[in-house]
């Protein structure tokens, strides 16, 4: 009777060993879908961070531009008002006097009018800087940049 045992225990073995193959072939499977889905999501991700790298490496090269083209208007100025500044103010201001003296008959209201007339000028020309100034830096592609750091964050912490 030992002997009709065995060869039972041994084909239950054998179905056994057959249902954890089928298993783990089972599992296999699920885990290599898992793995194509998570390879599928990837790839998408990749071509998503490539068009949006790109689109920041345009953005990038047409600040580059606008900066170079604000740079030069900027130096153009700088180099025509140096010059233009000197003989403006003096003459503006000569004549800013000379009215305030022709009307008064008073030397302090001639020098008064003088000192106006330089501080508005040079208001005026601290302004013009002012706003050329603005037109300088990669704002928006730093902007762009925080951006697509925060949406791949993001990405990131929701695949996990």
């Amino acid at each position: 009777m030992s002997n009709i045992k065995e060869p039972l225990s041994n084909n239950n073995s054998n179905e056994d060993t057959q249902a954890d193959s089928r298993l783990n072939a089972s599992q296999f499977n699920e885990q290599l879908d898992e793995f194509k889905e998570l390879f599928n999501r990837v790839s998408i991700l990749s071509q998503e961070v490539g068009r949006w790298s790109e689109s920041t490496l345009q953005l990038f090269f047409l600040e580059v531009q606008r900066n170079m083209a604000a740079a030069k208007q900027f130096f153009f100025c700088q180099v025509l008002f140096i010059p233009l500044l000197v003989l403006f103010v003096f003459s503006l201001c000569i004549c800013a006097g000379g009215v305030g003296y022709y009307f008064s008959h008073d030397l302090l209201v001639g020098m008064s009018m003088f000192l106006i007339t330089i501080s508005l000028t040079l208001v005026g020309l601290a302004y013009w800087q002012k706003r050329l100034l603005k037109h300088l830096g990669f704002k928006d592609t730093i902007a762009q940049l925080e951006e697509g750091v925060d949406v791949i964050y993001k990405a990131s912490q929701s695949k996990d």
